[in-house]
């Protein structure tokens, strides 16, 4: 079995990437386009690997799903399929705060254990740092109660039908970079990164905005 490396930080070409844990958002505004997002395949193959040896994935199926474990389907760069089986006691005890609940059309960074049964590629992931998603934010806050009452946007992944009202959760923290205004829909990129050891009852995860990727007038 070997440990395999998948990056979904590199947006940029091969020449600028220095390495898979910095990246600048201005490059990745100007060389990342619409067109290659909305098409999963052209926009997987824009994503450069930081060694001969990571593997580029794009999640494509939920299997199962709960708080400690979930078993998803990530299709490589070269079109092999992984049945991926990620939970938290797999996890290094002080590392568990990087698994994070996946949805289809997401582009992970994992890394795991390969094998095959039965013709089909296993992979037991071992850290998951990195998940690169499109969202959709409404176009209006609700009042909600997180440590204290506030305000919160509500979001949903992009794959999802626009009038599929019951999707939408409560966003509680924020995305680095994004200025939200009031009366625009948004359809968002955004990297999910975890945090080290977060404090309690704060996100774990840091949503940091790669690409606005529509911005639409709802209301005069």
């Amino acid at each position: 079995m070997s440990f395999i490396k998948i990056c979904t930080l590199a947006l940029v070409t091969a020449s600028s990437l220095a390495a898979c844990s910095s990246y600048n958002q201005t490059d990745l505004s100007n060389k990342t386009s619409v067109s290659q997002i909305t098409d999963g395949n052209s926009f997987m193959n824009t994503i450069k690997p930081s060694s001969a040896q990571a593997i580029i994935g794009q999640v494509t199926g939920i299997t199962s799903q709960d708080r400690t474990q979930q078993k998803v389907t990530i299709v490589a760069q070269d079109g092999n399929s992984y049945i991926a089986s990620i939970s938290k006691s797999d996890f290094d005890q002080q590392n568990t705060y990087q698994m994070q609940k996946l949805v289809i059309g997401d582009y992970v960074e994992v890394m795991g254990e390969q094998s095959q049964l039965d013709d089909e590629l296993q992979l037991t992931v071992r850290a998951m740092p990195y998940v690169l998603r499109k969202i959709i934010i409404a176009d209006h806050q609700v009042d909600c109660v997180g440590v204290a009452p506030q305000s919160c946007w509500l979001t949903k992944p992009a794959g999802l039908t626009a009038d599929s009202q019951a999707n939408w959760e409560y966003r509680y923290s924020g995305i680095e970079g994004f200025d939200y205004e009031p009366n625009y829909e948004y359809t968002l990129l955004i990297k999910n990164t975890a945090i080290d050891r977060p404090p309690a009852d704060a996100s774990s995860i840091q949503s940091t905005l790669i690409q606005v990727l529509e911005k639409k007038r709802t209301k005069p």
